[in-house]
């Protein structure tokens, strides 16, 4: 209950208001050394229920009687601690009558609503002329009351304090810094720090400034470096929680904003020296916002050069995972109607299949695209399967890109490049020295390609073609067909696979391209 000397000083207070205006800065100043004085301690205890009622009511009137003006007078510190300590007061009171089952709540829920509504007011006066000052009091006020554990009612108040900064930045990077400096000392505390800021990552009160995104992705870039590269445990505690962060900020950002990150990603990634065991996590941020990224047109969804990054950077690396990680992403890219699932591993497309694969409109934008990369395509696609032969999720990953290439693309270019590339592989496949089980994994490759180049554009005569080979092949040298397997178990009697027969022949299916296309010509001109 409120005592007598409380009502009266509350009374003389609201009293001292009407007779004198606004006070200079003296009564200012000795009218929060008391509010502050009334919000002590900062902590749950009951017995001092009554000094928080008083400080509230102070604090209203003071803030209903100033103005941004006479605030600049005052220690924002002061006013901010005390408006912190009375909603925090308020509401987890409010919070634990509601646990404890308390059904008259109007008391409790009228005082948190006077508590929020100051704290808005507070925040109306601060803002935006002040708002780095009110961040780092309000991130203090948590860490000296041990507040960061109670995560939801911390995002609150900073969510309150991101709608009236406008939306912009400036909270997560000072949250960031602020996590950089606990890390070391409390690795409990920078976990829920990291935890409130991927929350508040997810706010629609975030408005993304297309000057500072960039320099902020590669500051959270660098903290993953940080995660990854030292030795100290306590970096990596914050590993994932930088990657849901990351994975949040791909969420909020616009299309043309989420290409700018993975730019800003694949730089950062083929600059930075990454522990082998970590680029698979790195690379998964890129899956991920690939995976996110809406393509059109391909000449009009991708900025030049990137393509020319992923190829020659990733996929044209010499290092097995890089190229396999490059694979990945540019599949994602081009995989416009989410194929997948469909083409994990090699198969053979028979004329019949019932395969849910979607194929993609024929667009002369994306025709135009194929040909101006196709020498690139050519040259970086079959180093990678001549680099990374021996290494079978390697070679799946390369079919995944060029099968999404036939799909999304579905012309006579495509198809003539592509089987372009898969003679060269047959060719490099019999001719070089390499394990057998390697070279059964290239020839399985080729025919799965040119069967799928069958099954997209309904090519009867290339098909019976094909279909003698797979038929040569399931009679004399199975091995050669798909899947592709860990162990080949081969019949003695069919140890004679290196026959001319059991290959493709350039001219046979050059012969069998030109003659379906020209007659699809034919009979487009006819109609």
């Amino acid at each position: 209950m409120m005592t007598n000397d409380n009502f009266q000083a509350t009374a003389s207070f609201s009293k001292m208001w009407n007779k004198t205006g606004i006070p200079n800065t003296g009564v200012m100043v000795d009218i929060l050394y008391q509010i502050q004085e009334l919000c002590k301690p900062v902590d749950l205890n009951p017995n001092f229920h009554s000094n928080k009622l008083v400080a509230l009511k102070k604090l209203k009137i003071f803030l209903n009687h100033s103005t941004k003006e006479t605030l600049q007078k005052c220690d924002f510190n002061d006013i901010i601690y005390s408006s912190l300590s009375l909603i925090y007061y308020f509401g987890m009171r409010l919070k634990m009558d509601k646990l404890s089952g308390k059904f008259w709540l109007c008391f409790a829920s009228k005082q948190f609503n006077t508590a929020e509504e100051i704290f808005h007011q507070l925040m109306e006066f601060l803002h935006p002329e002040h708002s780095e000052l009110v961040i780092k009091t309000t991130i203090r006020f948590f860490s000296e009351v041990s507040l960061w554990t109670f995560e939801n009612f911390v995002a609150q108040i900073l969510e309150v304090i991101l709608f009236y900064n406008n939306g912009k930045i400036t909270l997560f990077n000072i949250m960031l810094t602020d996590i950089h400096c606990i890390v070391f000392s409390d690795i409990v505390s920078a976990r829920h720090r990291t935890r409130v800021l991927y929350e508040l990552l997810k706010s629609k009160s975030w408005v993304i400034d297309s000057q500072h995104l960039l320099p902020f992705v590669t500051r959270f870039l660098n903290f993953f470096t940080n995660n990854m590269s030292h030795k100290q445990p306590n970096f990596q505690h914050l590993k994932k929680g930088f990657e849901v962060c990351l994975r949040r900020i791909f969420e909020q950002a616009s299309n043309k904003h989420k290409l700018a990150i993975v730019n800003t990603i694949l730089n950062w990634f083929t600059m930075m020296n990454i522990d082998r065991e970590n680029v698979l996590d790195v690379a998964n941020l890129l899956d991920y916002a690939a995976l996110l990224y809406e393509v059109g047109r391909y000449r009009e969804s991708f900025r030049s050069g990137f393509i020319h990054h992923i190829v020659k950077k990733l996929i044209g690396s010499t290092d097995t995972l890089y190229s396999y990680c490059g694979c990945r992403i540019l599949a994602r890219f081009f995989d416009r109607h989410k194929n997948c699932s469909y083409l994990i591993v090699p198969t053979i497309y028979y004329e019949f299949s019932q395969v849910p694969l979607k194929i993609g409109e024929y667009d002369r934008s994306d025709k135009a695209f194929i040909r101006e990369h196709r020498e690139l395509f050519h040259d970086y696609f079959v180093k990678a399967f001549e680099t990374n032969h021996f290494n079978q999720a390697n070679i799946e990953a390369l079919y995944y890109v060029m099968s999404c290439l036939v799909l999304e693309v579905p012309c006579g270019l495509t198809a003539v490049a592509v089987t372009c590339m898969v003679m060269f592989v047959q060719d490099f496949a019999i001719t070089t020295d390499m394990p057998e089980k390697c070279r059964f994994w290239l020839h399985a490759v080729v025919l799965s390609l040119m069967s799928l180049i069958c099954w997209v554009h309904k090519a009867p005569d290339l098909y019976r073609y094909v279909n003698e080979i797979v038929s040569r092949r399931a009679k004399d040298a199975p091995q050669l067909n798909p899947p592709l397997l860990d162990d080949y178990k081969i019949d003695n009697q069919r140890g004679n696979w290196n026959k001319d027969t059991l290959f493709f022949e350039d001219w046979e299916l050059r012969y069998g391209l030109w003659k379906h296309f020209r007659s699809s010509q034919v009979r487009l001109g006819s109609t």
